[in-house]
């Protein structure tokens, strides 16, 4: 629950929003298993920088990407903050 705003004098600071808890979910199950973002990125057969995207929230993985990464990880496309 994170988002960037900036105080008054112009340093950024972060607030929390759904939205990062979400990214940050898939992340931190992608690493409890130990992967890197490669590794996930080859089991379910796209790029790692698709993940990359995914995680930060710069892109949004299609219906498919989304179970398949759910199903490598072992949980719910919920649990991963798909």
């Amino acid at each position: 629950m994170w988002g960037h705003r900036e105080d008054s004098k112009g340093k950024k600071f972060m607030l929390a929003t759904d939205e990062n808890l979400r990214r940050r979910r898939l992340r931190e199950a992608r690493r409890g298993k130990g992967w890197t973002q490669f590794d996930l990125a080859r089991r379910v057969g796209v790029s790692e920088s698709q993940i990359a995207k995914i995680e930060t929230g710069r892109a949004a993985p299609e219906p498919w990407l989304k179970e398949a990464i759910a199903r490598e990880l072992n949980i719910t496309t919920l649990e991963a903050g798909l």
